[in-house]
């Protein structure tokens, strides 16, 4: 059947057209996106999820529309289909931090209530780099200058791998929050001045990641005092101040930066192109670096010393 006709069938829509094939929508309740899921399970963990993380906080996220039915999908020929809300309008971050810490409070905090039972979603792979190391001299476009701040960068960065490990020995409770993998902050949309939250539909993961990313976007945004105080709001709902803010701190010291470097610049084909993945190279790897020291600041200053510097 026509997606078009079964959505107005399962949904109370009389006026729907496309505005992007099998993905945007429009109707008379506004535009709609639509996903098409592969994995049923994983659609039932996100339902639960959006549903959880929207009751326990209060923010809203794009929880998927009931059928008429009540049904939070319906079966079409592309899948297990999903509508949600789709919202344009930016939410901002300064200001705005009470927010914004409810939401990543809440989302922590049932990411670690889950943590024991949910055994599908696994923490990812070790960062390993001596295999980099040993390919720099086969990176394309790489003049003297570029080959020499990779290999000190290597050193420094197997250097923060040991203060990570060594920070990891002292936490006594290692038990690790299930997280969505937050892309951006570009997904945080405003309804009547709300913070709205596109969750999309990744698979979850197990660890610190996400929220790593989403701090270093933050600082890079808004700079120290607000993620400070980003840290402030998030930690009256879920405590940051014992061993899971160091697991935060430890998984912050990990340099994904210079694997990521390594990985953009064995396929640049352009010598300009080198020039623009240092330089982005060069930004995250002192994000990354004034992220810890301000975590581990933040940490410090209840008396618990993190030691990460």
């Amino acid at each position: 059947m026509d997606m078009i006709r079964q959505i107005k069938m399962e949904y109370d829509f009389s006026d729907v057209k496309w505005l992007k094939k099998d993905q945007i929508l429009d109707s008379e309740y506004g535009k709609k996106r639509i996903r098409i899921w592969k994995d049923k399970q994983l659609l039932q963990w996100h339902v639960k999820w959006r549903d959880e993380i929207s009751n326990k906080s209060g923010i809203l996220l794009d929880r998927m529309i009931r059928t008429k039915a009540g049904d939070p999908f319906f079966i079409s020929e592309k899948g297990w289909t999903s509508i949600h809300d789709e919202i344009e309008e930016q939410f901002p971050c300064q200001g705005r931090e009470q927010e914004w810490g409810r939401l990543i409070g809440s989302i922590l905090a049932y990411g670690l209530a889950q943590s024991d039972d949910c055994q599908r979603f696994k923490k990812q792979d070790q960062l390993t780099l001596d295999a980099d190391k040993a390919s720099i001299d086969e990176l394309p476009f790489l003049d003297p200058m570029a080959k020499l701040v990779l290999e000190r960068s290597y050193y420094e960065a197997k250097n923060r791998t040991r203060k990570a490990d060594h920070l990891l020995d002292r936490i006594h409770q290692k038990r690790l929050p299930i997280l969505l993998p937050f892309s951006s902050l570009i997904d945080a949309k405003q309804v009547v001045f709300t913070l709205f939250w596109i969750c999309g539909d990744a698979h979850p993961v197990k660890g610190y990641e996400p929220i790593r990313h989403l701090l270093e976007e933050w600082y890079l945004k808004n700079g120290a005092v607000s993620t400070e105080l980003l840290l402030d709001k998030t930690n009256e709902y879920f405590s940051l101040k014992g061993d899971q803010g160091l697991l935060l701190l430890t998984e912050c010291l990990l340099p994904y930066e210079l694997k990521t470097v390594f990985r953009d610049l064995s396929i640049n084909e352009t010598v300009a192109g080198t020039s623009k993945i240092m330089k982005s190279y060069f930004q995250s790897w002192e994000t990354s670096r004034k992220l810890v020291l301000l975590i581990s600041n933040w940490i410090e200053k209840e008396g618990e010393k993190a030691v990460a510097r």
